[in-house]
Order: structure tokens, then C-alpha cells, then sequence
């Protein structure tokens, strides 16, 4: 590679960064181009990471340590949620001077949805990232779905830059690739890096990375990672790699900056201002980073978590909540749509929570249609296996207002427990396991139809997500849902502190695989 001479980048950048460069995130006009130079022949390193995954919080320790920086691309609809980050730890992240970037709101192929759907997982995880207080400009493509269409997306977004997966040399391959991205990047919305780093690779290989590029007269290595591992043996997770194989890794590289080779983040190499955030709907909002509390935890507004003492509906399902004033219109309500030939409906989400054997079976014993859902459960533990609507950002869940009880209805029959189920989606993203109805009464050959009401829904909530739980060993076939807001009641929506969902129902989410219906019902 042609050695660097003399080039101008966007900084803020720490203290393992060249001579010259601004060393504050405190202001938005540090945020804007604060050209540094890079001497020539330097090689930059970039640690990314994705997915929102718990053991990132460990990892952002472990850089610390060497007074190391990473970018760390977040989807604000998994905050909190079990095996995920809170939005305490991104905040820890934030306030350690770790740059807070964007991977959708939740983790999405951007090849695999419609451009509405696309859209308001580009635009609305940055929108609810600043809104939370952090200035996000880089961006990171899931599933390296990196069409000119999201491509586009993200610009008009209003990101500075992107990240794709792939096009440079690695452990793996690519060895017609070239050892390093350019500085400046040829296409800024897709830069390129090498692989995912995998938990086999070995110190020696994730040396050779940042030893390619020196070697080549310089360059940028964005490295992808995922996760750490505690130990040092080889990790369960593919993408994880031991926390020892990285504090090796780092202890190497930290005291490279005699060799010129820097550790900066996304934004430090490519700089540019923080441009308004946007949502999916063309709103926004005006953003000062000079007021950002991204680093500290304002205790006094509710986050993503359980009920934490909302009365059960078990209680008083049968109470009058109110006359049914509006209808909320249910995408695919009689589960017979289903575009991708999956065997889920779609706007139709299938859930184990707990620990059950069992299996589901999209079936023609339908209520009305041709289709219904069929959960099956023959050994069991703890927790059910449900159908709900899909947790998104509004294409399927509708949205919901806070104080007001939603009366929910489907039909079905059973041998076993069944039981309403409803969640919601906070401002932040998180999506909320909070209540549930009373067992049903069974009725194993007939269909019949259920009903429940839910307790008013908290402040705070702005989608809603209902479905149908069974609870116990047996079957439950589930069809035609409708979904409806009830009047007002006359007290004020119940403020609530909100703990994470895992600490409360001690249950872990499993979305059931697509298929595990075909070719026949199997167990799983």
C-alpha cells in the first residue's frame, strides 16, 4: 500500500491517537471536523463491535485497562433485554469515551424487509440513540446487508459513515484482497474491513492484522468483533473470542504508537459534524451535545425492564374497564398470510420462554381461513411457549397510549393452560415483558373465544404487543385475534421503576425457529 502523506481526518482522538488531536467529547463542536494529521506511514487501528451483546460491557473494561478506545454499534431495541446490554451499560460505555454507534434497532437485514420497514430501523435507532443523549454519526451494517439501497438509507439518515464486513485480507482468506482500507475510505458508506474476528483465531493471527498493514507502509484496520469470553480457552460463541486472547492482544498493540500505529475510533478517523437526527417519518428533533447525558443515568426516568408492581389483570379481568371506543386494526389478524413460507404468520412472532419441549405446526384446523397456529409442549419446566406480534418498531405492533387498558380476544381450544400475554416497547427501543391474563378455561375439540383486558399500560410505553401462552404440557390452537382501546379509566397512569425483564420473570425469550414445523411437527 502507498505510505500516508500528510492525511487530514476528523478527531477527538485519545490519547493513543497522533500529536495534535482534541481529546473531549464534552462539546458538539468537538464532534465536528477537528482535522489532525496522521503522519505518513501511520497505521490506524479501529476496534468495532455489534449486537448489543451483555459481555461488551467487560469488553470495554478490558480496553480501559490499556487506555484504549472502540466503537461499539448498538440496536436500542435490545437494551435490557436478557443476554443484552442495558441501557446503564451503554451509558458506562459512553462516559469511558467509547464511541456509541448504530446496527439497526434491532438487528435487521435491510435486504430482507420492505424499505419502510428498512427505514425506521436505519433512521429510528440513531434517532432514539441521541435522544438518549449520544451523538451517533457511524453506523453498521447487520448481516453486511449493504445494498445501494440501505446504502442510501443511511445517508439519509443522516450518518457521516458506514461499516460493512469483508474486502480486506484475514486469518480466513481474501488473500487477493488488499491488506488495509484506504484513508479516506473510497466509498465512506461502505468501508471495508476483514472478517468477523472468529473465537479460533489465535494472538499471533489477530497480530497479523495490524503487522499487514505496517508492513504495507500503512493504512486503516477496522477489526469486527462481536463478544468476549471469560478465560482463555476457546469460546461457545463463534464470534467471541477469550478475554485473555484480547487483553494479550491489546497489552501488544497499546505501546505501538512508537511504531505509528494509533488505536481511534470510527468517528475519530472519519469525522464530520453531528447532523440532526431524523426519524422514519421525516421528524426530528434539535440534538446539543453539550447537554448530553449519555453518561449519566437519569434515575428518574423509567427504563426498559418488567412490571415492577403492576397489578396482574388475573385479578380483575372480568372488571369493566371501560366501553370498547376504538378498534386497533391487527396486521394479519387470522394468522393466513405468510409471504415467506416460513410457517409463521406474518406481523407473527413465536416465542418459548422458560425451559418446555415441544413444537409448533402452522395447521389447516383453522377457525375461520385456512390457517391457525399450534403450539405444543411435551415436556415442561418452567415459563410457554407463545404467539404474539411481532416486537418492531410500529409495522406490526401497533402504537399504544399509556393509561389506557386494551381489551384483547382470539379464538381457540385446548387441553392445557392458555393465558392472554401482552408486552410493550418503551422510548428507548426496549421491548418489555409485562403481564398476563388468567388461564382460560380449556376446551379441547371446540374452538371458543377468550378474552382479557389488560391493566392500564405504564407511562413511558408507546407500542403494544398481545398474543396467546400455553402454559403446561398440552396443545393450544390459536386464530382470528382482535385487539381493542378501552375509555379512560379515571386514574392517572401508574409511573413505575422499571427493572430489567430478566430479573423480575427469570425467564429467557427463544424465538422459535421458522421451520421447526417442516417437513413435521418436530420437537426442538
Amino acid at each position: 500500500m502507498t505510505a500516508l502523506a500528510g492525511v487530514l481526518v476528523g478527531a477527538c482522538v485519545r490519547d493513543s491517537a497522533p500529536p495534535g488531536a482534541e481529546h473531549s467529547w464534552e462539546r458538539q463542536e468537538d464532534l465536528a471536523p477537528a482535522p489532525a494529521v496522521i503522519p505518513p506511514g501511520s497505521t490506524i487501528v479501529t476496534f468495532s463491535f455489534a449486537d448489543s451483546v451483555s459481555n461488551q460491557a467487560r469488553a470495554g473494561e478490558v480496553f480501559n485497562k490499556y487506555g484504549l478506545r472502540a466503537t461499539f454499534y448498538m440496536s436500542s431495541g435490545r437494551f435490557g433485554r436478557s443476554g443484552y446490554l442495558t441501557l446503564d451499560q451503554v451509558r458506562a460505555l459512553a462516559a469511558a469515551g467509547h464511541e456509541i454507534g448504530s446496527h439497526t434497532a434491532n438487528h435487521t437485514d435491510l435486504d430482507a424487509v420492505s424499505l419502510e420497514v428498512a427505514r425506521r430501523e436505519v433512521c429510528d435507532d440513531r434517532a432514539t440513540l441521541m435522544s438518549l443523549g449520544f451523538p451517533v454519526t457511524s453506523f453498521a451494517y447487520p448481516f453486511s446487508s449493504d445494498s445501494p439501497t440501505a446504502r442510501q438509507l443511511v445517508v439519509e439518515c443522516n450518518y457521516n459513515n458506514a461499516r460493512a464486513v469483508g474486502g480486506i485480507r484475514n486469518p480466513d482468506g481474501c488473500s487477493s484482497c488488499p491488506v488495509a482500507e484506504s484513508l479516506p475510505p473510497a466509498d465512506p458508506f461502505l468501508i471495508r474491513t476483514p472478517t468477523s474476528v472468529k473465537s479460533d483465531w489465535t494472538l499471533a493471527e489477530l497480530q497479523s492484522l495490524v503487522l499487514q498493514v505496517e508492513a504495507a507502509g500503512g493504512g486503516w484496520m477496522l477489526i469486527s468483533m462481536h463478544g468476549i469470553c471469560p478465560g482463555s480457552a476457546t469460546c461457545d460463541d463463534t464470534y467471541d473470542i477469550p478475554e485473555a486472547r484480547l487483553d494479550a492482544f491489546l497489552a501488544w498493540l497499546a505501546p505501538r504508537t512508537s511504531r505509528g500505529t494509533f488505536v481511534m475510533t470510527t468517528h475519530e478517523v472519519m469525522g464530520g459534524p453531528v447532523k440532526p437526527p431524523v426519524w422514519s417519518d421525516g421528524g426530528t428533533f434539535p440534538f446539543d451535545a453539550g447537554v448530553s447525558d449519555a453518561g449519566v443515568p437519569d434515575s428518574g426516568t423509567p427504563d426498559a425492564g418488567a412490571d415492577a408492581g403492576v397489578p396482574d389483570a388475573g385479578t380483575d379481568a372480568g372488571t369493566d374497564a371501560g366501553t370498547p371506543v376504538v378498534v386497533i386494526p391487527l396486521s394479519n389478524p387470522s394468522l393466513e398470510t405468510d409471504s415467506d413460507g416460513n410457517n409463521v404468520p406474518d406481523c407473527w412472532t413465536r416465542q418459548n420462554l422458560g425451559s418446555t419441549v415441544g413444537g409448533w405446526l402452522r395447521t389447516t384446523e383453522a377457525h375461520t381461513g385456512s390457517w391457525a397456529q399450534r403450539p405444543r409442549i411435551s415436556g415442561y419446566t418452567s415459563g410457554d411457549r407463545r404467539l404474539v406480534v411481532t416486537q418492531d418498531t410500529g409495522t406490526c405492533a401497533p402504537a399504544a397510549t399509556p393509561g389506557r387498558s386494551y381489551w384483547v380476544s382470539a379464538w381457540y381450544k385446548t387441553d392445557s393452560r392458555a393465558a392472554f400475554v401482552a408486552s410493550y416497547r418503551t422510548a428507548t427501543g426496549s421491548w418489555v415483558t409485562w403481564t398476563a391474563g388468567p388461564d382460560l378455561p380449556t376446551s379441547p375439540t371446540t374452538y371458543v373465544r377468550g378474552e382479557w383486558v389488560t391493566p392500564p399500560l405504564p407511562v413511558g410505553a408507546t407500542h403494544l404487543s398481545v398474543g396467546l401462552a400455553l402454559r403446561g404440557v398440552g396443545f393450544a390452537f390459536m386464530d382470528d385475534f382482535t385487539l381493542e382501546q378501552l375509555a379512560p379509566t379515571p386514574f392517572a397512569p401508574e409511573r413505575v421503576d422499571l427493572a430489567p425483564p430478566e430479573e423480575s420473570t427469570g425467564l429467557r425469550v427463544h424465538e422459535a425457529p421458522p421451520g421447526e414445523d417442516t417437513p413435521a411437527d418436530r420437537e426442538d
